[in-house]
């Protein structure tokens, strides 16, 4: 107390004990000075001192200046857990990231192997390869009496075994691509080599589902009748399924088959006609080809000019068909004008039944199909 009272009374000019009698009434004075004093002087807003201010002057803190520090700390803190909530607020609003996709699922390999390494096997090996549904190291087949036949598929990449037994062993799914005339005794000799988990296909011409299972003893089995083009990756297929081949068979086969061209589909009893129509097609296509290459030599035309011509105008003509979805008559009714040339030479493709012959032809080769099918 004397302390405080040095400090708070040192303007009285005592300088010694104050005097007898009144000592109390100097004190309580005092005490209430004090008081007096903290309410007067509250402490002052904190800002900056300006030089423009007349009315501010920098003083040192007093003791309600120092005692409200703890105060302003508080508030910081308070301020700062108010940002913190603010950004946090802020972050949860923002529209989620894009995550990346998850890498694409890898196709399935499996091991792909050909009893004949002939002209159609090469085309779906190649298609295959090339295409990227498997690696070429994963196809592999057997030599062939002509040695040019392992020597294609070599530079293929695939592996060349040293038997057709050695294939079925090392493979998957086995391609039946032998001639038509020698397919029962190939499936006879390989019968015994044949599990449950092999997968045969067949692309023999004209051999019957019933004749493929009961030659082999094995069940698990799908014919395919593929056509020509597959050489150049514009193949027509049609497949039809055994009695034990299953939806994955069915995917497999379906992979290989349109790494060469567009797949079908379709019970076994349209199969003669499908070799009729696309198997034997594209001969009648040549011929087409050929006939009008040597009209527009016959109109004045230079042979490879007339060739390219005909050749490319046949490629366009099957293009629009399959890429407009529109019937072929009326896609020829739009290049039909009246009086004009197209519908001339019309006029005399039906003077020479045009139709009649291409429709002839298919019905021939799919009589023919079945003749052979039941020899």
């Amino acid at each position: 107390m004397a302390c405080v009272t040095g400090l708070l009374g040192s303007g009285s000019g005592a300088s010694g004990p104050p005097a007898k009698g009144r000592a109390k009434p100097t004190q309580k004075k005092k005490i209430q000075r004090r008081r007096v004093t903290a309410a007067q002087f509250p402490a002052p807003p904190l800002r900056a001192p300006t030089s423009g201010d007349p009315g501010h002057r920098r003083v040192a803190p007093t003791a309600i200046q120092l005692a409200s520090k703890p105060t302003f700390h508080i508030h910081a803190i308070l301020l700062r857990l108010l940002l913190l909530l603010l950004l946090g607020s802020l972050a949860m609003a923002a529209p989620p990231q894009p995550v990346p996709a998850p890498a694409a699922a890898s196709p399935e390999v499996f091991r792909l192997g050909f009893i004949g390494p002939g002209n159609l096997a090469e085309s779906i090996a190649r298609g295959v390869a090339a295409s990227g549904v498997l690696p070429a190291t994963a196809i592999r087949t057997a030599p062939h009496r002509r040695p040019e036949r392992a020597e294609a598929f070599s530079s293929i990449g695939a592996h060349i075994l040293e038997t057709n037994a050695q294939v079925v062993d090392d493979s998957d799914v086995i391609v039946i691509s032998v001639k038509p005339q020698i397919v029962r005794q190939v499936l006879v000799e390989l019968k015994p080599l044949l599990s449950e988990e092999k997968l045969l296909v067949s692309i023999a011409a004209g051999i019957k589902m019933e004749d493929l299972q009961g030659w082999s003893g094995h069940r698990r089995f799908i014919r395919v009748m593929p056509n020509t083009p597959s050489a150049v990756g514009q193949a027509a297929s049609v497949m039809c399924l055994g009695e034990m081949a299953t939806e994955n068979d069915e995917n497999r086969v379906r992979s290989l088959f349109s790494a060469i061209g567009k797949v079908w589909t379709a019970e076994e009893k349209y199969f003669d006609a499908v070799t009729g129509l696309s198997g034997s097609g594209p001969a009648y296509i040549f011929l087409a080809i050929e006939a009008m290459a040597d009209g527009g030599v016959a109109a004045g035309l230079p042979r490879d000019l007339a060739l390219g011509l005909a050749s490319q105008t046949v490629l366009g003509a099957a293009t629009m068909v399959n890429k407009t979805g529109k019937h072929p008559g009326q896609l020829k009714d739009m290049v039909t004008s009246p009086a004009g040339t197209t519908i001339t030479g019309i006029q005399e493709l039906e003077k020479g039944a045009f139709r009649g012959t291409l429709i002839n032809a298919v019905v021939a080769a799919t009589k023919r199909c079945r003749e052979l099918s039941q020899s």
